[in-house]
């Protein structure tokens, strides 16, 4: 049982770290999160950027990370999969977003830089410490 969770820990905190660290990083064609709005993820990405950090994409990222920490901390197998389907999200709407701003054709699935896998990692890394958390017994 302790290693179950020594495992699960890591994968959590690893996990947390790549999602908030993403943010951090160019997504595609050097463009980094922190210039997104969230809003752009649900109507459409521009080109003016210029968002405040608060109001970017690190939000979702970091809230990400947070909930898998607090998940983690009280062994919720219900909140560690919210966090990671808060990440899940945020990658999948940007990439759609990003997807209808260059046209289907011109998109270039190889042109994907850091950012974006290691929140894509960081997604898969909860999801399995989803796997293998221990319930609390009672």
């Amino acid at each position: 049982m302790a290693r179950r969770l020594t495992v699960t820990a890591l994968l959590a905190l690893i996990g947390a770290a790549a999602l908030v660290l993403s943010a951090f990083q160019p997504w595609y064609q050097g463009r980094d999160p922190r210039s997104v709005p969230v809003a752009e993820l649900f109507t459409g990405l521009t080109d003016k950027g210029g968002a405040a950090t608060a109001t970017s994409m690190l939000l979702p990222l970091a809230a990400a990370g947070a909930l898998a920490l607090l998940a983690l901390a009280v062994r919720s197998k219900a909140a560690m999969a919210l966090a990671a389907l808060v990440g899940l999200a945020t990658c999948v709407l940007w990439v759609v977003q990003q997807i209808r701003a260059l046209a289907p054709i011109a998109f270039d699935w190889t042109a994907i830089e850091p950012g974006l896998r290691n929140a894509a990692g960081g997604v898969l890394l909860l999801l399995i410490a989803v796997a293998v958390l221990p319930t609390r017994e009672r």
